[in-house]
C-alpha cells in the first residue's frame, strides 16, 4: 500500500525532471525597432520548436550590448551595430563563428520639421535651410551608407560640417524634435515602427545611392549562449522564407 500512495510522487518527480529538456528557454537580444516583429517572430519560432521557450529583450544597440557584458542571460544578440559585435567578440563575450547577416536596410530622410516638404526628395539634402542633420555615428552599419549617399550626390564635403553623428537613431529623432537639426537620415525600420506613427514625414531614398554598401542586420550567439543549442537554431530560422516574410510585412529589413 506504501508503494502504490507513493507512485503518484514519484511520477511528478520524473515528470519534472524531464521538463528541462523539453522547456529549454531562449533569450534574444533584439533592437528597439524590431519590438513590432517580436511576437510573430516568437510564434513562428516556437512552432518549429515544440517545447521551447522563448524570451525577447528588446532595447536599443547599445542598452543591450551592456546587458551581455554585464552578464544578463541573453544567448542571441541582434543588431546593425557591427562594431558592438566586433567589441563582444574582442570581450570574449561572443562565439567567433555564429556571425550571421540576416536582412539589409533601407535608408529614409525624415523630419518633423513643417518648413520641409520630404516630396522635394533628396534635392531636400541641398536646401540653404538646412544646416544640420541627424545621422548615426560611427559604428552603425547606416553610416557608410550614408557618407556614399552623400558623395554620389556630390555633397559629401558640404555634409562633414552639417552632420550630428548621433549616439542612436532614437536621439538623431530627437535633434530634429529639439530644434539641433532638421532633417535626419534614419533606417527605415526606424520611421516605421510603432512608436514613430504620427511623428513626421519621411522620404525613402533609392537603394541605387549606396546599392554597393547595403546596411546589414546581423545576429551573433553570445558566449552565454553557446550551450544553447537553440541560439544556433534561432539564427538559422531568422535567415527562413517565413521570417523574412514577417520582417517584410513589418518593414523590418530586407532580406540579403
Amino acid at each position: 500500500m506504501k508503494l502504490l500512495s507513493s507512485l503518484p510522487t514519484i511520477l511528478a518527480v520524473a515528470a519534472f525532471a524531464a521538463l528541462p529538456a523539453q522547456c529549454a528557454e531562449l533569450v534574444v537580444g533584439a533592437p528597439s525597432e524590431l519590438a513590432d516583429c517580436v511576437d510573430a517572430l516568437s510564434s513562428a519560432f516556437l512552432a518549429r520548436e515544440p517545447g521551447a521557450r522563448l524570451r525577447f529583450v528588446t532595447a536599443p544597440n547599445e542598452e543591450l550590448y551592456a546587458k551581455i557584458v554585464a552578464g544578463e542571460p541573453i544567448d542571441v544578440y541582434m543588431s546593425s551595430q557591427m562594431a558592438l559585435q566586433a567589441q563582444l567578440l574582442a570581450d570574449g563575450k561572443m562565439v567567433y563563428d555564429s556571425w550571421t547577416m540576416y536582412a539589409t536596410g533601407r535608408l529614409v530622410i525624415w523630419t518633423a520639421d513643417k518648413r520641409f516638404d520630404v516630396n522635394k526628395g533628396l534635392r531636400l539634402l541641398s536646401d540653404p535651410a538646412v544646416k544640420k542633420i541627424g545621422t548615426i555615428d560611427a559604428g552603425n552599419a547606416y553610416l557608410l551608407p550614408t557618407f556614399t549617399m552623400f558623395n554620389r550626390l556630390g555633397l559629401l564635403d558640404k555634409a562633414q560640417s552639417m552632420l550630428t553623428h548621433s549616439a542612436t537613431m532614437q536621439d538623431a529623432v530627437k535633434a530634429v524634435k529639439g530644434g539641433k537639426a532638421q532633417l535626419a537620415i534614419l533606417s527605415y525600420d526606424t520611421v516605421l515602427a510603432s512608436s514613430m506613427h504620427g511623428n513626421g514625414n519621411y522620404f525613402l531614398i533609392p537603394e541605387s545611392y549606396y546599392s554597393d554598401v547595403l546596411p546589414g542586420h546581423a545576429a551573433v550567439v553570445t558566449s552565454h549562449g553557446a550551450a544553447n543549442p537553440l541560439a544556433r537554431q534561432f539564427i538559422d530560422f531568422l535567415k527562413t522564407p517565413q521570417a523574412r516574410a514577417i520582417r517584410s510585412e513589418r518593414r523590418n529589413g530586407v532580406p540579403p
